[in-house]
């Protein structure tokens, strides 16, 4: 058995219910970020195509709390969703403000 933190594991398996519930809004990419185990915090990203579907999707915490319910479906307990957070980014934020870079946005 792997020594990695069965969080990213659940996370995995969250992506494509996340997308299904997000769909219909414009999310088409899922993206987390999260130093497991040593922090329990982490951040669901909900990536658009458009800088208005982003905006659509609200802030701060951005669907915090159907995030929370598709993550509790998928094995998360209420305890360790005591740190999320939530963040919603466009494609064309990044390709305008990160040179089109994921990574450089995430930071």
């Amino acid at each position: 058995m792997s020594s990695e933190d069965p969080r990213w594991r659940l996370l995995d398996l969250a992506s494509p219910k996340l997308l299904a519930h997000f769909a219909d809004r414009g999310v088409e990419r899922i993206e987390y970020v999260g130093t497991f185990p040593e922090f329990d915090h982490f951040a669901v990203w909900l990536c658009t195509r458009t800088d208005a579907q982003r905006a659509a999707l609200g802030t701060p915490d951005p669907a915090i709390d159907e995030v929370r319910q598709v993550l509790r479906q998928t094995g998360f307990t209420p305890a360790q969703l005591a740190g999320l957070g939530t963040t919603a980014q466009s494609q064309e934020t990044v390709d305008r403000d990160h040179e089109g870079s994921w990574f450089y946005a995430m930071r």
